[in-house]
């Protein structure tokens, strides 16, 4: 760093310079500037101090080190040393954490030091010893917790000493005797609980401050010995109530300050001795009374009672010399002056946010500058309530309720020339500016006499008017004195005579059923008799009315002379009531009409005499009518005209140029008319519009109409800028223009209408899976692919009509809706979730489980034909696809190739249900890979919309799938039984052989019973219910190392006979199908009711399988031999029918 002239340099300024190298200072920075007086190196982030930096500067007597980083390792006793002149010392806003007792042994004359907003927790004892000339120790901001008995040893001189802002919570006893000098104390923002005691060594304190501490009362003696105390700050701590004694040590008090703490109640003489009080702030308590506490203290010139809860107020409760009194935020419904006290000295009042409810003179001091009675609850302000307040300069009034105020209410005591006019707020008050506030928008404007206010708030002063156009809220400010109006029912003016006869033409009646109001001066008469519903127009309308509302009635035709005498009417709105015609001179006498309104009625004509003798009509509104014909002396007489509208009629070949002749027309609206297209009038019709377009306001809405007997009516916009034509119609193109001018909307709404439609063919194909899924579950309808692959929707129909819509030829005649191949491994998972949900849910779906309906020797030994059957007598398969059902049942060989010739060509009717994770194995078989790319629904077990999805990708049918018909019957004999059937053109497919195997008797053929008799076979099922009971359940099968045997059990065990022919049963069966049971595939016959004997546990219907021919694993020979052992059967009845369901 470089100094010019670095001897003579007396005050160094580096604050404020920027970051300095290293955050420290050189070591010999001060070398060759002994001789200075002052230096200033705040706010350069110094962190760091050189021992005996300053140690050379014995002339300097300010050192400002605020507002840096300095620590206390950095500053410690050789920071110092050597400043024996030093005044000044500012550490101000850094980071030091503790003062050492040798710290300023030097500073011998240092009278202020400033260690403000630090982190010092802890000061040694004899710290400030040396310092026997300070006066001013700045210790806030910091963290000191306790004042110990010689923290302040050697400060006899000092008079100011400031510890706001830290922890402290006690003060020794002793802590101040050595500081018997001190003037000011400030130790607000702590945490202590009383009073300290320590206090009472300050003889000579003038001004303690003990606010925003913990201090939660204090007694008799507390302040004991503070006889020079003036200022006493308590705010912002927990005082309950004031007591009599609890002040009186200090009788040089005049200011006391104990805002914002729990003072409920004040005693009479609590302030007896305190003669010098000037100023009492009490805010933010809980005082409710405070009659007699104040009035004794007649020095007091400033009382702070606001956010209180006071009630009651008294101007006798306030001492007569108070000049500020705020009383703002209480409950006080009154400004009481009992007394009728005069001389208040009161200059400035607030009585702000109170629940006062009106004004008075009384309520007022005459010597008020300034008022605030601003959000209150005051609707009354009484006349000459602001009179004698000479003084007065400003008044809040605003917010508050007042409705009505007169202008004496305002009145002021004539100020002199050389003083400004008081302001007056006064808005936000709901004003219902009748007739008698209509000086309010002119206020501003009576300045001369000096005797009104200056309403500053004027523009924000909103008027609530009632007239007969209804309420209306309006600026005050722009208010028209006609709107100021008042409600009256009859009035007779004092110079008329005849108010007590009937006929009496200066006596205003209101006519029944009607409103009517005035101004002030009576200037506006206003009669309103619309919406009444009356066919007549009501006789006794006031003469001297200046506006009449008869809109909204039921007149039809407007009589003669109907407004004879009315030459006051200004006004008259007769629109929307029914009119149809208007005689001759009716309104005859309205000399001074000035606004006629007789739009939306049916007028069809205006001859010409029917607006006679109006000449200082300026408005006159005709639109929304019927009229076709207007006079040419129609408008004539209107010399004064200027607003015509004739929109929304039927006007052809009006010549409006005529209008001309009405000199002061400024507006004109045409549009809404038929006009004729003719070239003439086509011609002058443009050209008028064009010379007068600034008075056209709608010359953008007239249209010219073309039509006939044989053509439909065309129209074109008028094109002001074609002045000429030849036969407008007979240019090329015009029809062509009209016919694309009416027909392009119809055309693009079409061509819209379309492209949405594809839109949503689109995406209902795109989406159909989902679609037909949702419509399935929610409304029933189902979107089935037939063979050629088009969709066809099936909605509620009946049992058969359903079969026929919904369901494709090739599955029409199918026994059941799915086959389901899975793991035996997950059979649990099959039965109790899939089949119990499919059979039993709102679907009713008829299921071929692959290891509860087909034999387990047949799916042992020989799987292939046992699928190929399943597979074609369902109409979709379902593979549950699962981790056990690729290690079990596809590893089989033979049935991976019964199932890829089951699935040939039928690949789209294919159904999986993943379960658990295979992906990783599927993808790597590559038989199994390509079935889940054509399956027509592959589904995941638990994903959203299971079932619906699952229900919809199954067909099903409500009525049995094949119809027995009666057709050639067919009688083929083996053996000892001969085989009875009837050709049907629904017989499932062609494999329906000799014989049946189904859950009992197949069990019996294949363990030597070649079969049950017809007898024995209804004894099995003895009516159709309790087939349909067993409908669903099991085959009873056995399986294993156990021979298979049916579950049979016969009442009258006999064997049956020998066969005529080994190998070669005997089967009598009849095939015809008769009496199906919806939704059962059992047909039942007539049964031998000797024949009941044989009862067989099996719980499946016999009609359930679709296995007609089935080789047997037992040889002939081993059914032979069973057979011998067994007793014969019954002969078979003469004539029985039996039909089975295959």
């Amino acid at each position: 760093m470089f100094f010019l002239n670095p001897s003579s340099l007396i005050i160094l300024a580096l604050s404020r310079t920027g970051p300095i190298p290293d955050n420290s200072l050189p070591e010999d920075l001060f070398k060759s500037t002994r001789d200075l007086r002052e230096i200033h190196l705040a706010y350069n982030g110094l962190r760091d101090l050189p021992h005996s930096v300053f140690t050379q500067l014995e002339q300097l007597l300010v050192l400002n080190l605020a507002n840096n980083r300095l620590t206390s390792d950095h500053v410690d006793e050789t920071t110092f040393l050597g400043l024996i002149r030093l005044i000044v010392l500012d550490l101000s806003y850094n980071q030091l954490t503790h003062i050492d007792a040798r710290m300023f042994k030097d500073l011998f004359f240092l009278q202020i030091l400033d260690l403000r907003n630090n982190s010092i927790d802890r000061i040694e004892s004899n710290a400030f010893l040396p310092l026997y000339n300070l006066h001013t120790l700045e210790l806030s901001d910091n963290k000191l917790h306790t004042i110990g008995a010689q923290l302040f040893n050697g400060l006899f001189v000092l008079n100011r000493l400031t510890m706001s802002g830290n922890s402290i919570s006690s003060i020794d006893t002793l802590a101040f005797r050595n500081c018997s000098d001190l003037k000011e104390l400030d130790l607000s923002g702590n945490e202590l609980t009383a009073v300290p005691d320590a206090l009472r060594d300050l003889a000579f304190l003038k001004t303690l401050d003990l606010g925003e501490n913990r201090i939660s009362e204090f007694h008799n003696g507390s302040f004991r010995n503070l006889h020079q105390l003036t200022g006493l700050r308590l705010i912002g701590n927990d005082v309950g109530n004031l007591s009599h004694g609890m002040l009186w040590d200090l009788p040089n008090l005049q200011i006391l300050n104990l805002a914002r703490n729990k003072v409920q109640h004040v005693e009479r003489h609590a302030f007896d001795r305190n003669l010098k009080l000037e100023a009492i702030r009490l805010d933010g308590n809980f005082l409710s009374d405070i009659n007699g506490v104040f009035t004794s203290i007649t020095s007091l010139l400033l009382l702070n009672l606001s956010e209180n809860h006071i009630e009651w107020f008294d101007y006798a409760f306030i001492p007569v010399n108070l000049k500020w009194l705020d009383i703002h935020g209480n409950f006080i419904e009154s400004l009481g002056n009992y007394y009728k006290i005069r001389d208040s000295k009161v200059k400035t009042l607030d009585a702000s946010h109170n629940r006062i409810t009106e004004l008075s003179p009384l309520s007022v001091p005459d010597s008020v500058e300034l008022l605030f009675i601003n959000n209150n609850y005051i609707n009354t302000v009484r006349s000459n309530t602001f009179e004698h307040k000479v003084n007065l300069t400003r008044v809040d009034m605003y917010a508050n309720m007042i409705e009505r105020m007169e202008l004496t209410s305002l009145l002021l005591t004539k100020v002199p020339e050389n003083k400004p006019l008081p302001e007056f707020y006064i808005g936000g008050n709901p004003f219902n500016c009748n007739c008698s506030m209509d000086w309010l928008p002119a206020i501003n404007n009576q300045t001369s006499t000096r005797e009104y206010p200056r309403v500053m708030d004027l523009d924000n002063v909103m008027c609530r008017t009632s007239g007969p156009r209804g309420v209306a809220i309006v600026p005050a400010s722009t208010a028209r004195s006609e709107q100021f109006l008042c409600r009256y029912e009859a009035h007779c003016f004092a110079l008329c005579h005849c108010c007590d006869f009937d006929a009496c033409d200066c006596e205003m009646t209101c006519p029944a059923g009607c409103k009517c109001y005035n101004d002030r001066t009576w200037n506006t008469n206003a009669v309103d008799c619309s919406g009444l519903g009356v066919e007549e127009i009501p006789r006794r309308i006031p003469m001297d009315a200046t506006e009449v509302y008869l809109d909204g009635n039921v007149l039809r035709e407007l009589q003669n002379h109907v407004f004879i005498g009315r030459k006051n009417m200004r006004v008259l709105y007769v629109n929307a009531s029914g009119i149809e015609s208007i005689q001759n001179r009716t309104f005859n006498g309205l000399n001074n009409l000035q606004i006629l309104h007789l739009e939306d009625n049916r007028i069809r004509e205006l001859k010409g005499f029917e607006f006679e003798r109006l000449s200082h009509l300026r408005e006159l509104y005709l639109q929304n009518n019927m009229i076709g014909f207007i006079g040419n002396l129609t408008f004539l007489p209107l010399r004064s005209l200027e607003i015509l509208r004739l929109h929304g009629n039927r006007l052809v070949t009006f010549p409006v140029w005529q209008v001309t002749l009405n000199a002061r027309l400024i507006e004109l609206s045409l549009g809404g008319n038929p006009w004729s297209c003719r070239c003439k009038f086509l011609q002058e019709l443009s050209s008028w519009v064009s010379d007068n377009a600034h008075k056209v306001i709608d010359a953008g809405d007239v249209w010219c109409y073309y039509g006939g007997d044989a053509r439909p009516s065309f129209r074109r916009r008028l094109n002001v800028n074609e002045t000429a034509c030849s036969d407008y119609f007979a240019q090329g193109g015009v029809i062509e223009s009209i016919m694309v001018s009416d027909y392009l909307p119809l055309v693009a709404a079409t061509l819209s209408a379309i492209i949405v439609l594809l839109v949503i063919i689109v995406l209902a194909f795109v989406f159909r899976e989902p679609v037909g899924a949702w419509a399935y579950s929610k409304y029933g309808l189902r979107f089935l692919r037939t063979k050629s692959g088009k969709a066809a929707t099936t909605a509620n129909l009946g049992p058969t009509a359903a079969i026929a819509a919904g369901c494709c030829d090739a599955d029409r005649d199918r026994l059941y809706d799915c086959y389901v191949c899975y793991s035996p491994n997950d059979e649990d998972f099959v039965l109790h979730s899939l089949a119990v949900e499919l059979e039993h849910g709102a679907a009713g779906l008829r299921l071929c489980l692959h290891h509860r309906d087909l034999p387990c020797v047949l799916r042992a030994s020989a799987p292939a034909p046992a699928v190929l059957e399943a597979v074609d007598a369902s109409r979709r398969v379902l593979i549950v696809l699962t981790r056990d059902f690729l290690q079990t049942e596809w590893s089989r060989f033979e049935f991976r190739a019964a199932l890829h010739e089951a699935l040939r060509g039928r690949a789209s009717q294919l159904i999986v249900i993943q379960a658990g994770h295979v992906g990783t194995e599927v993808e790597r078989d590559p038989e199994l890979r390509p079935y889940l790319r054509t399956a027509a629904l592959i589904l995941t077990w638990g994903e959203k919309r299971f079932w619906e999805r699952l229900r919809y990708a199954i067909p099903s049918s409500t009525t049995t799938a094949i119809i027995a018909t009666s057709t050639t019957t067919t009688t083929t004999a083996v053996g000892d039984i001969s085989i009875e059937s009837k050709s049907s053109p629904l017989v499932y497919k062609r494999n329906i052989n000799t014989y049946t195997l189904d859950g009992g008797v197949g069990s019996l053929e294949k363990t030597g019973i070649s079969t049950l008799r017809g007898g024995q076979r209804a004894a099995l099922f003895k009516d159709a219910s309790s087939a349909l009971m067993l409908q669903h359940a099991p085959p009873a099968y056995s399986c294993g190392g156990a021979p298979l045997a049916p579950m049979l059990s016969q009442q009258q065990p006999q064997p049956l006979p020998p066969s005529s022919s080994p190998g070669q049963p005997r089967l009598t069966v009849n095939h015809a199908y008769r009496d199906a049971v919806p939704g059962n595939n059992l047909v039942t016959t007539t049964a031998n009711p000797a024949n009941c004997g044989v009862s067989e546990d099996h719980r499946r219907p016999l009609s359930e399988h679709i296995y007609s021919s089935i080789d047997s694993d037992y040889s002939t020979l081993e059914r032979t031999a069973w057979r011998q052992q067994q007793p014969p059967p019954p002969p078979p009845p003469p004539t029985s029918g039996q039909a089975y369901l295959v």
